[in-house]
């Protein structure tokens, strides 16, 4: 019986895992566009401006973000990892469930 509470808890826990992936996801998508914007942003910078300084700031920034898209791509990878794990793990002890039922047959 405490298989089956087990069984639930890690399914409870994979769902979980998948909406983090998914929340990952948008991360990732969302810190790309940034990324985009700030390239496209050095077109529209106003001649009065110092330009090496607001190119500094610029490339600066999009390392920023394009470090921030590595970290969740990395944490997706994780993430994924752990649901693979857990949904080994249902079946094993699924298995185990089946196992036991019919040994009582």
């Amino acid at each position: 019986m405490s298989s089956v509470f087990e069984i639930v808890s890690q399914a409870r826990r994979k769902n979980k895992l998948k909406r983090e992936l998914l929340d990952n996801e948008k991360k990732i998508r969302d810190n790309r566009k940034r990324v985009d914007l700030l390239e496209n942003l050095m077109d529209y910078i106003r001649p009065d401006m110092s330009t090496d300084e607001i190119i500094v700031i610029i490339k600066n920034m999009k390392a920023d973000y394009e470090d921030r898209v590595d970290d969740h791509i990395i944490k997706s990878a994780e993430i994924s990892k752990a649901r693979r794990d857990i949904s080994r793990r249902i079946r094993e002890l699924t298995e185990e469930d089946k196992a036991v039922v019919q040994g009582k047959k």
